[in-house]
C-alpha cells in the first residue's frame, strides 16, 4: 500500500513538472511571437518612412521618387504622400518629353 501511494505521488509530481514546463514554454513562445510582430511593425514603419523621405526629396531623380512611391503605396502607404506620388506620375510624361527634346 505504501508503494502504491509513493507511485501515485511520483506520477502526480512528474505531471506537475511537465505541465509547469509546458506552460513556461508556451508563455515564452507567445512573448517571442509578440516581439517578432512588434519588430515587423517597426521595420515596416521604418521602410515606409525611408520611402516617404525619398518621395518628398526634390534632390532625388524623378525615376527614383516614382519607384519609391510605387513601393510606398504597395506596402500600405497613403494620405498626402500618396497624392504626391500621383502628382509625380502626372509630371513624368512631361519630364520624359522634355528630356527627349533636349537630345
Amino acid at each position: 500500500m505504501a508503494n502504491d501511494i509513493l507511485l501515485i505521488a511520483s506520477v502526480l509530481t512528474a505531471l506537475g513538472v511537465i505541465v509547469t514546463t509546458a506552460m513556461r514554454v508556451y508563455k515564452f513562445i507567445r512573448k517571442w511571437e509578440k516581439w517578432v510582430e512588434e519588430q515587423s511593425e517597426h521595420a515596416l514603419d521604418n521602410y515606409l518612412s525611408i520611402k516617404r523621405l525619398t518621395i518628398m526629396s526634390h534632390e532625388m531623380p524623378l525615376s527614383e521618387r516614382i519607384a519609391a512611391g510605387e513601393k510606398y503605396i504597395k506596402y500600405g502607404g497613403n494620405g498626402e504622400v500618396k497624392h504626391k506620388v500621383e502628382e509625380l506620375l502626372n509630371f513624368l510624361p512631361k519630364e520624359d518629353f522634355k528630356n527627349e527634346n533636349q537630345h
